[in-house]
């Protein structure tokens, strides 16, 4: 909630609205805009917090708070960007309109929430042993993940961009989830 809600989305609002610098970085090489600004910035700002809260505020540095940490993350991004406006929709007249759209945009969420658990367990981790690796790799992940979706729209055909670009992330979320599992087995995190 803080470091999207309250840092990173207002400063990219600010920047849009009072930045002609950005506007035309935007314009003029989107690519790398989607990576920076898209990836980059999200990896920064979420993988910090975690890294932050985990390090200073966390009592128990378990896998099982780590995997409690992803989901409430992934949880509370769920019903930000999707949840409410998912809410509000049942209310309206053109609700039937939505409901793939919808769908389409819960199934995302899932994958998103396992992402975040496996983002939160690599950087718990890094807390862990002590070495920031770990969470610069998590912000590298982040990074990968988040630029696709300004990415693939170069080089995917509209008509399967949506399947392409779920598919992938859920690939990268399932991975990440696996890789987690792996270090609650070989007891790396307890």
């Amino acid at each position: 909630m803080v470091s999207q809600v309250l840092l990173r989305i207002p400063l990219l609002e600010y920047l849009a609205k009072n930045s002609s610098d950005y506007l035309l970085f935007s314009a003029t090489n989107p690519i790398l805009f989607a990576i920076v600004v898209g990836g980059l910035s999200a990896g920064i700002f979420e993988e910090m917090s975690r890294f932050l809260v985990m390090r200073f505020m966390m009592k128990l540095k378990e896998w099982k708070t780590g995997f409690i940490f992803g989901v409430g993350h992934g949880g509370i991004e769920a019903v930000i960007f999707v949840g409410i406006s998912a809410f509000s929709l049942l209310f309206s007249p053109t609700a039937i309109s939505y409901n793939e759209s919808y769908a389409i945009a819960g199934v995302e969420r899932f994958f998103a929430i396992v992402l975040h658990v496996g983002l939160s367990i690599i950087v718990l981790q890094g807390v862990v042993q002590k070495r920031f690796r770990y969470v610069l790799l998590a912000v590298l992940i982040h990074t990968f993940v988040n630029s696709l979706a300004g990415i693939l729209p170069f080089f995917v055909p509209k008509e399967s961009l949506v399947l392409v670009l779920e598919t992938t992330i859920a690939v990268f979320a399932l991975l990440m989830f696996c890789y987690s599992l792996i270090l609650k087995r070989k007891g790396v995190l307890q």
